[in-house]
């Protein structure tokens, strides 16, 4: 039975999210659980997540954003890839446009989760702004496909990454200083290395002939002057507005409240702050949406990137004292329950025997440590904010019914009331100023790419053959009948 959007129009309070985290279960058996005599047994804590299977459906494609409404999609969750949690990445889109949301935007775009963009009918043409909180890999991997592919979709115009400036950071031992080791760089080094895909890939179309200038959107979106393409180092230069150009907007990560994009006509103002993740050159993002047409009414939402606690977090929520929508904070499972599922145990006690234990326990311990926000951590931070926020969602965190139990007795030791739950992949929330409704994304693992838009203005492409780039000297001719016709096709077509 379909459950509609309407169904689900109440905020599910704070014990009802407890519950739920706790294990609460949902009528009948899962496909993971097994029986003995006919008597249904639990599942496996390790290995079932129950508060995503008790959440109600949310189909995809299937309902359009109101004007005063946002969604937020959680498509990577995790420090590590899984097929159930894939790298951190948060799509947010706002609000009812001419082609589906009135704007959108990708935070973070760690590997693995193109294919959840592409099972959420998410197209290349809105996946062209993406929001960096740093430049570490399961963060940032998925922006190759993003990149590469985006073209010969329906993204045929530049793609804008904004990032954290260079660390500055002086080696101790050596006296280097990494001066070269932010976003723009980053960037121009992203550009040389995927050269060869897009040469190769240029036999298409790559551009509009009709796409806004660059000047143009640097206005709109209330980019610093001077904002430009990365220039390729090899091969003959690109033009501005094309699916290949990449465009960085290093954002200086020590400045607090720096405004990275700021557009009047969609009311969506997004600025950022410093963190405490690895080395300096770490950062944090403020989503402010002002609805169009709502007398003043904001949605606010706040997404940590990797962290440790800091003072300026707090403060960010804080905003003012009017504080936020939805905070979107990292969290880790304590170092004990690392280590021991990093030995292959599914519980610290009996991972403790193993000789390799104090070694793969101070590891964990010195991630988390130079890092991340513990469970209890998390919930201090929840603790300080006033008012508190609407709905807070741990992320970046291995969210298994096991873990979520532990998870939400520490969190709650500090922050008893105020709802709180844990992101999962194909977890959305919709959010208006009146309510958050929490779902689960149905969607096809085997779907293909999204329906592209098709322009009909494209550019002619770089190469205007196929087979301009090939060296054709050993190629097997493709056979023919009297008719002209492939004889190798058998597929009926």
């Amino acid at each position: 039975m379909k459950v509609t959007r309407r169904d689900m129009l109440f905020r599910i309070p704070a014990l009802a999210l407890g519950g739920l985290t706790l294990g609460g279960m949902i009528a009948g058996c899962r496909d993971d659980e097994k029986t003995t005599a006919g008597a249904p047994q639990a599942a496996d804590p390790t290995k079932t997540n129950s508060l995503m299977s008790s959440l109600p459906l949310y189909y995809p494609g299937t309902e359009a954003l109101q004007s005063n409404e946002m969604r937020i999609s959680f498509l990577g969750t995790s420090p590590i890839p899984r097929l159930a949690q894939e790298c951190e990445s948060v799509f947010i889109e706002v609000g009812k446009g001419t082609d589906g949301p009135l704007d959108q935007f990708i935070f973070d775009v760690g590997s693995g989760v193109v294919a959840k963009y592409n099972a959420m009918g998410i197209p290349f043409r809105k996946m062209n702004k993406v929001f960096i909180t740093h430049l570490h890999g399961d963060h940032t991997s998925d922006l190759t496909h993003i990149y590469c592919f985006g073209p010969s979709g329906d993204r045929k115009s530049p793609l804008f990454v904004w990032g954290p400036s260079a660390s500055g950071l002086t080696d101790p031992s050596s006296g280097y200083v990494y001066n070269d080791d932010g976003l723009n760089v980053f960037c121009k080094t992203f550009r040389d290395m995927m050269r060869w895909h897009s040469e190769s890939f240029s036999f298409g179309a790559t551009s509009y002939a009709s796409c806004p200038t660059l000047a143009k959107t640097i206005t709109d979106w209330g980019l610093p002057a001077g904002t430009a393409p990365v220039t390729p180092t090899i091969g003959p230069p690109d033009g501005t507005t094309e699916g290949y150009a990449v465009v960085p907007i290093e954002l200086n990560w020590s400045t607090i409240g720096g405004v990275a994009y700021n557009n009047p006509a969609t009311g969506v103002k997004i600025t950022h702050f410093p963190v405490i993740h690895c080395r300096k050159g770490s950062i944090g993002y403020k989503l402010e949406w002002t609805i169009p047409g709502g007398g003043g009414k904001r949605i606010t939402v706040i997404f940590s990137g990797d962290t440790k606690p800091c003072y300026e977090m707090i403060n960010q929520a804080n905003n003012g004292g009017s504080g936020i929508d939805v905070f979107i904070h990292e969290m880790v499972v304590p170092a004990e329950v690392w280590a021991a599922k990093n030995l292959g145990y599914a519980d610290v006690n009996s991972a403790k025997s193993d000789p390799r234990w104090t070694a793969a326990l101070n590891y964990a311990t010195a991630v988390q440590n130079s890092s991340h926000t513990s469970q209890g951590a998390f919930g201090y931070l929840l603790s300080q904010m006033t008012p508190s926020p609407r709905l807070a969602v741990a992320t970046h965190f291995q969210a298994t019914d096991d873990t979520i139990a532990s998870a939400t007795t520490s969190v709650r030791n500090h922050y008893p009331v105020g709802d709180l739950t844990f992101a999962a992949d194909f977890m959305v929330l919709n959010v208006t100023t009146n309510n958050i409704v929490l779902r689960r994304a149905a969607v096809n693992e085997w779907a293909w790419y999204p329906q592209n838009k098709v322009y009909p203005d494209n550019n002619a492409p770089k190469y205007a053959s196929p087979t301009a780039q090939l060296d054709l000297t050993d190629e097997i001719p493709t056979p023919k009948d009297v008719f002209g016709n492939d004889t190798y096709r058998t597929d009926g077509y």
